[in-house]
């Protein structure tokens, strides 16, 4: 049988129809495919084509100062949109909307030109503007609610509170740190096309609601903040520094009740301000403190019972280390301690350098808190420059001494002066009273925190006497009060010359003290940076002192602290009720005996405090002092000073002070005793001290300090 030949047609027939059903099979494949095994993928696709997610921001928190004034708070706007799919007549509604906005149709038209979909017209509308739209009831068209950051006191305190951007994110100050607890947490909402036509309706639906901010307290007090800032203003306008800070601290308790700085801005018109301008400076710039610092390694020299209230020091208008001089303001002659700090004698703190371990001068230092930051809520805080013993040179610790060859923050200081009137404990400073919820729950609410005891609480009430010298006999008379007892330190630091030295006509002026003195309410710093003056006048005791005096003396009427030099409660009436004061409002601590304490030496002839009958709670104001007892009535702003043992029978040791050492030496051999003799030139100090019973005495020290080369005063 002979095959079938098919003819070329039949074949070409044949392949059409077998390459028809190949493509038939590969499509009803292909839509198999998409319609029963990706069937869920193309739906979800599809509805993502008619679906727009959009960011939801709920209010952020407002921020209060402690009385509840409004420093930061959020105010309503609104944002327009259109929906193109349910806009019948666009030209229409630009017509009607250019009548409400503050826009021309054309402009309207502008911003919706070809555009589908959720087109945004305008945004940060106010309320009024807002009603007028909805009163339209224009379709497609709808109104969106934002806020905005408002400042309410404009420039009060804005270098702390700092500022948001556009997008309702923080960018400077308190804004910035605590930018996530104010703001809270975004929401998410999809704008649904349901119909999938062009004329269908739309609807929002609400994937994740927002999370509100909480509301913030700041321990920050309006009108004491208003006074820090007017009397910063004065004192600029009439001395011209680069910038002027001010910082009022709660010894007791941390709390910062004010905190300013000039220059300054408008927090509502930021933009157009100097980024220099917007600084927080009292926690930022750094400066070498100068004199204020002298008060520190005297702690340390009490402390270790390297300095006794009869121990003399003597100044010739200098002091000398090797071949270096450190030059003094004038000339004191024979002072003792408390002389020494009331007239910022450099000479002597050049001595007192050499009497003191440099270890333990680096330990006072570092648990002060100087060379770190205090930990402030505030950003980009300084930690200041201070180095290591193995890092200094033969003239460091003279230069420590008085205040150079270590730079610090104007918080840092307030801080550390909080240890002297608190009764000794370093405090964690804070500007956070408590944190808020938006349903008005209180989330947080810190409590006075004590981070180590620096000074015993009988060194901490010396060194408030000694303050007190400063303001009522010393450098710090502008600095004095008719109604309250002042303690405090001058301080004029001539600026580093980055070529080496010190300029002579660049200097930081500042004045840091205390009141009242005996029960300390108030620490308060205030510094001028370069002000402008002559020789006469560019000292911390003329241009700060007057400021800070004024501040302070508004501050304590504001808080109605009662009168302490007219009340029964002043060195006068101490002196003739026979007390010495009290280390009042010492910070004890029952819950913190496993504290870090410095280890310290009981400082000869220092008052002893009584222990209270129940220590009060941390940061806690006690209601009722102890009085030191073991000290000699002080009628004036020097503190106790030894005054001899009782009197006792028979013949006593005389006072060598004053005396050359040849006549120091005869005057043993009448009394046939044998000396030990320190140092040259005048008797400084004598131990056994001037009149004890000769019967006692076998062997007796002699300190002396190189002879003036004139006649001692």
């Amino acid at each position: 049988m002979k095959p079938v030949v098919l003819r070329p047609r039949a074949v070409r027939t044949l392949v059409l129809f077998g390459a028809m059903a190949t493509l038939l099979v590969l499509y009803m494949g292909r839509l198999v495919q998409l319609q029963v095994f990706q069937y869920e993928q193309w739906i979800r696709r599809s509805e993502r084509n008619h679906q727009s997610q959009r960011t939801l921001e709920m209010k952020r928190g407002t921020i209060t100062d402690r009385n509840g004034l409004e420093l930061a708070i959020s105010v309503e706007t609104y944002s327009v949109f259109v929906f193109t799919r349910e806009v019948k007549n666009m030209g229409e509604t630009a017509n009607l909307l250019s009548t409400v906005l503050p826009m021309s149709r054309a402009q309207i038209l502008e911003k919706v030109a070809n555009r589908k979909g959720y087109i945004p017209i305008i945004q940060k509308l106010e309320r009024g503007l807002a009603q007028k739209v909805m009163a339209l009831n224009l379709p497609g068209v709808s109104l969106e609610e934002n806020y905005r950051r408002f400042y309410p006191q404009n420039s009060l305190a804005a270098n702390l509170i700092g500022f948001c951007g556009t997008d309702g994110h923080g960018l400077e100050g308190l804004e910035l740190s605590f930018d996530k607890t104010l703001r809270g947490y975004a929401g998410l909402a999809v704008q649904e096309d349901v119909s999938y036509g062009e004329d269908g309706p739309a609807r929002m639906r609400i994937v994740q609601p927002p999370m509100g901010g909480n509301n913030m307290v700041l321990t920050i007090d309006s009108f004491i903040q208003h006074i820090l800032e007017t009397e910063l203003a004065a004192m600029v306008e009439k001395y011209q520094p680069i910038d002027a800070t001010a910082i009022a601290m709660d010894p007791a308790t941390g709390e910062i009740l004010g905190l300013a700085c000039l220059p300054t801005y408008d927090l509502n018109q930021f933009a157009e301000s100097p980024p220099d301008s917007h600084r927080n400076r009292p926690a930022v710039d750094i400066f070498e403190p100068g004199s204020c610092m002298k008060i520190f390694p005297t702690a340390v020299a009490l402390m270790e019972g390297k300095v006794r209230s009869d121990t003399r020091f003597y100044c010739r208008g200098f002091g000398e280390i090797g071949t270096r001089r450190v030059k003094c303001h004038g000339a004191h002659g024979l002072v003792d301690m408390d002389k020494a700090i009331a007239e910022s004698c450099n000479a002597t703190m050049v001595q007192l350098s050499q009497m003191i371990e440099p270890q333990d001068l680096y330990r006072m230092y570092k648990n002060l808190g100087f060379g770190e930051p205090t930990g402030l809520e505030v950003p980009a805080e300084s930690s200041g420059i201070f180095l290591p013993p193995s890092r200094w040179s033969g003239f460091s610790a003279a230069s420590l001494c008085i205040g150079q060859e270590i730079a610090v923050t104007g918080l840092q200081l307030a801080r550390a002066y909080s240890a002297i009137a608190n009764g000794g404990w370093l405090m964690q400073p804070r500007l956070v009273k408590k944190l808020v919820s938006h349903a008005g729950d209180i989330k947080d609410e810190p409590q006075p925190q004590p981070i180590r005891r620096v000074f015993p609480p009988a060194v901490a009430y010396r060194l408030r006497r000694m303050l007190m010298g400063v303001v009522e006999g010393g450098t710090g008379s502008l600095a004095a009060l008719q109604e309250y007892t002042v303690g405090g330190k001058t301080s004029t630091a001539q600026k580093a010359n980055p070529k080496g030295g010190y300029f002579w006509d660049k200097v930081n002026t500042s004045f840091i003290g205390l009141a009242p003195v005996n029960e300390p309410r108030i620490v308060l710093f205030v510094a001028a940076n370069e002000p402008r003056g002559d020789d006469r006048t560019l000292f911390g005791g003329k241009v700060a002192a007057p400021y800070f005096a004024r501040i302070l003396d508004r501050i304590l009427k504001y808080l109605k602290v009662p009168p302490d030099k007219h009340s029964g409660q002043g060195p006068a009436a101490m002196a003739a009720s026979g007390e010495t004061g009290s280390p009042a409002r010492e910070v004890s601590f029952l819950n913190l005996v496993a504290a870090s304490a410095l280890p310290v030496a009981n400082a000869a002839d220092t008052p002893t405090p009584t222990p209270s009958a129940v220590a009060p709670a941390p940061g806690a104001r006690p209601a009722s002092s102890a009085t030191p007892t073991g000290s000699t009535p002080a009628s004036g702003p020097v503190a106790p000073a030894w005054n001899g043992p009782p009197a006792a029978a028979g013949p006593t040791l005389p006072d060598f002070r004053g005396m050359t050492l040849r006549d120091v030496a005869a005057g043993l051999k009448r009394l046939g005793l044998k000396g030990q003799f320190e140092g040259s030139g005048l008797a400084i100090g004598q131990t056994p001290p001037p009149g004890t019973p000769l019967a006692g005495c076998d062997h007796l020290v002699i300190r002396f300090s190189p002879q003036p080369t004139g006649t001692i005063p």
